[in-house]
């Protein structure tokens, strides 16, 4: 009978003790039950080689090296990020598989819960790997994330808006324009611009940096630059009222889905560094990234490895197809200015007369107009003081004059607002590199030219989708083949700005130019190769449409057959900007006398002739005198702008 019984046991209980025992074994292996989930994941994640799926290279922003793009071989990469906090796996900014199974671990990490855990600080990682690998939620340990949520609550994205401030020449940070976004909240609540946020990626400048440090340290990546979400009346104020920069708005037509990606993925990126370039990785090119997350089939970066110029990537973000409309908010200098030219030149005397006395709306010469002309007068002289205090601190004087003129103002019958012609939208103007072929003669001998130019407008461009009076002109070269020579160096421009501001009864602005590189200079025996650094001020005036203008300028310059190694110029230059049927052309006389007693006068005329937005052609004559040296040169030049 106990044989009987040992034996049933032995049939019953012995089975589930093996099974039990077999259960024992493998949780020694994989611990629990969620850890062997989360190896399986790991597994799959690896099965499907996620970590090269273009979704986690966008959220990760690693690029793949140079050599790799060379290469048959194997692929190596490195993130943009240059900051430990944004990466869980050791090696993570160049090994995308260990990061992608180091975020799978984190995320399923249950000794520290709160805002530091990983499902916390990568909710767009998490949401895509949740995606790819049909994640169960219910085995992820329950985590509370208040900043998180409290950052969700407040920025409340409901759709996005790209940005783009015209260019700014009196700052080195924005003379090319600039982009950002505008965050808007979703369509239950009701909102104004000047309630959303703006996303805005900048470089960290000490506050005791210099121009010529800016310069250096922007070039070589020598600043952190961060993400910045802040109030988007903040960036109006900035950009629109102080700083007198017009703003163009591209509402995006993200789906509620690619918003949501680019809203979590913003909050990974808070606080996170990334090397700065001016040219390079700048402002225009993390917003092309956020975008590349948000729809990761879009491939806005690829083409940018010289530089990603702003305007070029708003180019870019409306070929890909993600611009819905487009919306023109003029600065307060550029209002002014139209409602001077509606009221005419005869008037312009009064609108300073009320700007700086309110009490002349008052007088015969004012109550003499029309109902309508004194209502624009008052709103032009409320503009101008406007326009004059905007860069510097509130006043009680300002303030009294402005409430005295909105109380005349107010006296009126309200006026329908005057609509503002539209000008050209900056994206259609021409592209910012250009070619120049150029055939010419000098003195006895002709010659051949192939010129390049980085970056981006001249005055006698087409300035059709460009700001009058604005040339930035950077990393221009030429080289020359005269007929009996071999093939040199002609120029080497750095840079080249020019700021040509007519003056008026309002705007009493500086005209000014700096530039600098290297340029072959006549002599009677050779034309040797300087290098200078030069720059001029003065006044510029409309004149029947066209500008004249006139600069006191200076030059250094290193050249070989000075006796010095260093020498100063002073000298003069009287110039006339104009507009013809045919494009843009000038005509301008220049004199420099050095210290060691050079002189050198060039007098000269230019017609750009426009062929087409991006192409042009260029007659150039001009008369040197340098000392003893004397000659002619006319030039034919054909321009071809591309991106």
């Amino acid at each position: 009978m106990y044989s009987l019984e040992l034996e049933l046991v032995m049939k019953t209980v012995l089975p589930v003790l093996f099974v039990f025992l077999c259960a024992c074994s493998a949780l020694k292996v994989y611990g629990s039950a969620d850890e062997q989930y989360r190896f399986e994941l790991q597994d799959l994640a690896i099965e499907k080689t996620l970590w090269l799926n273009r979704d986690w290279i966008n959220l990760v922003h690693y690029k793949p090296s140079r050599a790799s793009l060379l290469s048959t071989r194997s692929t190596t990469y490195s993130s943009f990020v240059d900051d430990t906090k944004f990466f869980l796996a050791k090696d993570g900014d160049s090994k995308p598989r260990d990061e992608l199974l180091a975020t799978l671990a984190a995320v399923f990490n249950s000794a520290e819960l709160g805002d530091s855990h990983a499902q916390c600080r990568f909710p767009a990682r998490l949401s895509w790997l949740s995606e790819q690998l049909k994640i169960d939620k219910h085995k992820l340990p329950k985590v509370e994330c208040p900043l998180y949520k409290q950052w969700q609550s407040m920025v409340s994205v409901g759709s996005a808006v790209l940005v783009f401030p015209a260019h700014h020449l009196n700052s080195p940070s924005s003379m090319f324009g600039h982009t950002l976004l505008r965050i808007d909240p979703g369509a239950e609540r009701e909102h104004s611009d000047w309630l959303a946020y703006g996303v805005n990626f900048g470089a960290n400048i000490p506050a005791g940096d210099n121009s010529l440090l800016y310069a250096y340290k922007g070039l070589s990546g020598g600043y952190p630059g961060q993400f910045i979400v802040e109030p988007y009346f903040k960036k109006i104020q900035e950009y629109n009222r102080v700083e007198n920069r017009d703003i163009w708005e591209y509402p995006l037509n993200l789906t509620a889905r690619e918003t949501h990606r680019l809203s979590t993925h913003l909050w990974e990126l808070k606080d996170i560094n990334f090397d700065y370039y001016f040219f390079t990785e700048n402002c225009s090119y993390r917003l092309l990234e956020l975008l590349e997350v948000a729809r990761p089939s879009a491939e806005l970066t690829d083409d940018y490895w010289l530089a990603a110029i702003p305007i070029d990537t708003v180019r870019s973000v409306i070929n890909g197809g993600f611009v819905s409309a487009q919306q023109y908010r003029p600065s307060i200098a550029t209002q002014l200015r139209y409602q001077l030219q509606t009221l005419g030149k005869s008037l312009q005397p009064l609108v300073v007369s009320l700007a700086d006395n309110a009490s002349v709306a008052e007088q015969e010469e004012f109550l003499s107009l029309s109902e309508n002309q004194q209502y624009l007068l008052l709103q032009a002289a409320y503009n101008t003081v406007r326009y004059r205090r905007a860069k510097k601190p509130r006043d009680p004087l300002s303030a009294k004059q402005s409430l005295a003129l909105l109380r005349a103002i107010s006296a009126y019958p309200v006026h329908q607002k005057e609509v503002m012609p539209i000008p050209v939208s900056p994206e259609n103007g021409h592209q910012s590199k250009r070619l120049t072929i150029t055939s010419g003669r000098e003195k006895d001998s002709n010659y051949s030219e192939l010129g390049f130019r980085m970056a981006y407008h001249s005055l006698l461009d087409n300035r059709y989708g460009f700001l009058d009076g604005a040339q930035i002109n950077m990393g221009s070269m030429a080289l020359r083949h005269y007929d009996d020579d071999n093939v040199k160096l002609e120029r080497l421009d750095l840079a080249d700005i020019f700021s040509l501001t007519p003056r008026s009864e309002v705007f009493d602005s500086l005209s000014w130019r700096v530039y600098g590189g290297l340029e072959r200079v006549n002599s009677e025996a050779e034309r040797p190769l300087a290098m200078h650094i030069s720059g001029g001020a003065g006044y510029a005036y409309d004149f029947s449409g066209s500008t004249v203008y006139t600069l006191l300028n200076t030059r250094v310059e290193h050249n070989r057959e000075f006796n010095k190694a260093l020498e100063l110029a002073l000298g003069a230059e009287l110039g006339w900007l104009y507009q013809s049927q045919f494009g843009a052309g000038s005509i301008k006389a220049s004199g420099l006398e050095f210290t060691g007693s050079e002189q050198r006068l060039d007098v000269s005329l230019e017609q750009d002739i426009t062929l087409s937005v991006n192409h042009s052609l260029r007659f150039k004559a001009q008369r040197r005198w340098y000392d003893h040296y004397t000659a002619s040169e006319f030039s034919l030049s054909y321009h071809y702008f591309f991106r």
